[in-house]
């Protein structure tokens, strides 16, 4: 057994796990999904109930090793066997890691937890402690929510302004003895502001196109990488090399139909293609989102409001490392990544400081994405995987250093540009991991528009020969 990752054993010490995940796994279908989506979450659920009142920790303790139990009784049983849904098995192993982490953080949350915002405007409490459990950005969980109290108060949601009231800082308003009523929604600065109160019909109708939109742009993009890179990286099955042999055993003509069309360069293609892999996780991630924001606003379970935060503030518009990571790419992982981070610290007894931070953060982000592959058969290069995150937490540090020296922000044209040079030259050697696997042959989502738009694309705007 080796300890560093090799081609034979991608997961050095721990390889064993793998391959015995490997060996005894069933199929992932309609008739035991329930199995690994439904019942490992039952004692999360449970948690977020108990989280509503004051010392139930000992319960929660409880219910955590419950609940990790038949996770990874399950996680380590059930997985996709076709390859070309390789890709899910990786979303399906980082998904049991982040679960994890929050059934440790529910177990000893000291106090109660909950949304008073909503909770003050009707919201059941069975939908209530659900959010609680998807909740992963925190949005509305303040630390006012997390600060332990000597009982349990209960949220008082009246408030006559006319008396005995004073206005607070953060959309709140203070009330009688100290009695705290939050008037308005609150978003942290990361986050997208949601655009203006939507009616629930507009709501619905915003998110469907969304999604319809990123759906379209994803299949397509996906269905042109498997047309084009049948046999380098959209293949589903191990290519070596799958990058540079799409980029020099092919030709690519833009606009054929046009006087003969414009030769693309090799350089070109092969920064189409990385483009093409992030283009398309950012726009999976958002299609996915905003589909569950159509169901949950359009069966009236959530409010609109509820849901109009989105998950990515325009990525493409980041004029700086720092932008891209801590505001405009999905924070679905921040919360927990801080509060490691914080707690690895702490029991190192070292000072807690932004950059210790943005390390640790950037450390586990890699560690997360790397290990979260345990299911992949076959595995992409772990190395690669991992030190696209800390390379990113060093470029932020570097822009750090800019600014201590200099007295100004990377921003602008050149902060773009900057940001870019370093995205895309870090982000090669990750999206050539995924190629050389057969990840790039995987489906995101199900092929119809794109199959559909793919041989137009190909006739009319880039057309590929062989060499």
């Amino acid at each position: 057994m080796s300890v560093f990752p090799t081609t034979s054993s991608p997961f050095g010490p721990l390889e064993p796990i793998h391959a015995y995940i490997l060996s005894n796994t069933e199929q992932l279908s309609w008739s035991n999904w329930w199995k690994l989506l439904v019942i490992p979450f039952i004692p999360l659920y449970l948690q977020a109930l108990l989280l509503r009142r004051e010392h139930t920790r000992k319960e929660r303790v409880a219910l955590a090793a419950l609940g990790l139990g038949l996770l990874w009784h399950a996680g380590l049983r059930y997985r996709f066997l076709q390859p070309w849904f390789n890709a899910f098995n990786n979303g399906l192993g980082i998904g049991y890691v982040t679960i994890s982490i929050r059934y440790l953080e529910f177990a000893f949350i000291e106090s109660r937890l909950l949304d008073e915002y909503w909770e003050c405007r009707g919201r059941h409490w069975s939908v209530a402690a659900f959010d609680v459990c998807i909740n992963a950005r925190r949005l509305g969980l303040g630390l006012e929510s997390l600060k332990q109290t000597s009982s349990s108060p209960q949220v008082n949601c009246s408030v006559d302004s006319s008396h005995n009231s004073n206005p607070a800082s953060n959309g709140r308003v203070v009330v009688g003895d100290d009695a705290i009523i939050r008037q308005s929604q609150t978003y942290p600065i990361w986050v997208v502001k949601p655009p203006l109160r939507l009616s629930r019909s507009e709501a619905v109708l915003r998110h469907f196109i969304i999604f319809f939109r990123n759906y379209t742009i994803c299949d397509t993009m996906l269905s042109l990488l498997r047309a084009y890179g049948s046999d380098t990286i959209g293949s589903f099955t191990p290519v070596p090399n799958a990058l540079y042999k799409f980029s020099h055993e092919n030709t690519f003509v833009v606009f054929p139909k046009v006087g003969g069309g414009l030769t693309a360069p090799r350089w070109l293609a092969e920064l189409a293609a990385v483009i093409c892999v992030a283009v398309c996780v950012w726009l999976a991630l958002s299609m996915a989102y905003h589909f569950l924001a159509t169901i949950a606003v359009g069966t009236g379970l959530y409010e609109a409001e509820a849901w109009g935060v989105d998950l990515f503030d325009n990525p493409l518009a980041a004029d700086s490392l720092l932008d891209f990571w801590g505001r405009r790419w999905h924070q679905f992982f921040r919360h927990q990544f801080l509060m490691l981070s914080t707690l690895i610290l702490r029991a190192l007894d070292l000072p807690i400081s932004s950059p210790s931070i943005l390390f640790l953060s950037f450390f586990f982000s890699g560690a997360m994405h790397a290990l979260g592959q345990y299911l992949m058969d076959p595995v992409p290069a772990l190395l690669p995987i991992f030190a696209l995150f800390p390379l990113s937490g060093f470029g932020c540090a570097l822009e750090v250093m800019f600014k201590r020296i200099t007295g100004r922000k990377v921003k602008g044209f050149w902060g773009r540009a900057w940001t870019w040079a370093w995205m895309l030259i870090t982000g090669r050697w990750a999206a050539n991991a995924w190629f050389e696997s057969g990840v790039g042959g995987s489906y995101l989502c199900p092929a119809y528009i794109g199959d559909w738009l793919s041989p137009w694309v190909q006739e009319w705007v880039i057309d590929r020969k062989a060499c």
